[in-house]
């Protein structure tokens, strides 16, 4: 762990290159410890000082690292990589896994059962509702909830979560020192206060950006037993999380309100193209719940190819 923070300090290294590094197989602290200078910079393609001696600067990068893990350990996040037996079984089971992840909170929510509730940033009072009523009736069953801590369906599937008392988890798009949105640190520090997580793969310090935002939602899918995509278009953030769900063989629910099914295509699509059961709620409520539920898993299907717009 001290070689990677340590590697995060050099200006160039980011988050890709990092993970350039751990499918080599190479290993942070050999390529830091065993490398000469002209090797390191050439691997890493960045430049290195050159008004200090190679074993100075190799030591000053490691007490960079080290003070950054006493940072992190110090805020109470911690780091876990790949191939330790602590990282979640459900994130390593999936094609192009994170290599790692920051997670600030309780870990052990990652391995609980849970549901991702996902959708717009901007909801119509139908989808509010829609979002009240299923987490209100996910209450004492033991699982958890996941989103994405975005504005809308997503903030209003943690807040929910927290007042039935359940436990949540928010994948962000950014590092974990970046407040994103702007406004939700005091729902970030609720979520960890009752018994959930804040979890990301990106650097604590790195921003967001539309890439970001597609790659965390594979972790919002892969983390999930089923998909609640509440309010949604055919062509939006969301519908990439639908598209992992389904690549990933994951249930996905879609509910929509009486008399609303015909003017909203995205459940027919998803019916169509996402193996995606649609449900009338409140009266069809008790049935969807019990699809997500049940433990029975459902045949993974050939996906269909829709480009979809970031």
């Amino acid at each position: 762990m001290i070689a990677f923070l340590a590697l995060t300090c050099l200006k160039g290294v980011g988050y890709w290159t990092l993970r350039k590094i751990y499918e080599s197989k190479l290993g942070f602290k050999n390529l830091l410890k065993d490398s000469s200078a002209d090797a390191l910079a050439s691997y890493l393609r960045v430049a290195l000082p050159k008004d200090i001696s190679w074993e100075h600067f190799q030591k000053e990068l490691w007490a960079k690292g080290i003070e950054r893990a006493r940072d992190l350990n110090k805020r109470g996040i911690n780091l876990y990589f790949y191939d330790q037996v602590t990282f979640p079984s459900s994130l390593k089971n999936i094609p192009e896994p994170p290599f790692w992840i920051f997670v600030h909170g309780n870990k052990e929510v990652l391995n609980k059962k849970s549901f991702a509730i996902v959708g717009t940033r901007k909801p119509t009072d139908d989808g509010i509702f829609l979002v009240k009523l299923i987490v209100s009736r996910l209450c004492n069953n033991d699982i958890a909830t996941v989103s994405g801590l975005a504005t809308g369906i997503d903030q209003s599937c943690h807040l929910e979560s927290i007042r039935y008392g359940i436990p949540t988890i928010a994948v962000l798009g950014n590092g974990l020192f970046v407040e994103y949105p702007k406004g939700s640190k005091l729902l970030y520090d609720n979520i960890i206060l009752n018994g959930g997580a804040v979890v990301s793969e990106y650097l604590p310090e790195q921003n967001y950006s539309a890439e970001n935002f597609v790659r965390r939602n594979r972790i919002q899918a892969a983390l999930s037993s089923a998909l609640i995509p509440v309010e949604w278009k055919i062509k939006s953030g969301t519908a990439h999380t639908v598209e992992y769900a389904f690549k990933y063989a994951k249930k996905i629910a879609t509910p929509y309100l009486p008399k609303t099914y015909n003017v909203r295509p995205e459940l027919k699509f998803a019916e169509e193209n996402r193996n995606s059961k649609s449900f009338e709620v409140p009266i069809k409520l008790e049935a969807m719940i019990d699809y997500i539920l049940n433990d029975q898993c459902i045949e993974s299907t050939q996906p269909y190819q829709q480009d979809l717009d970031i």
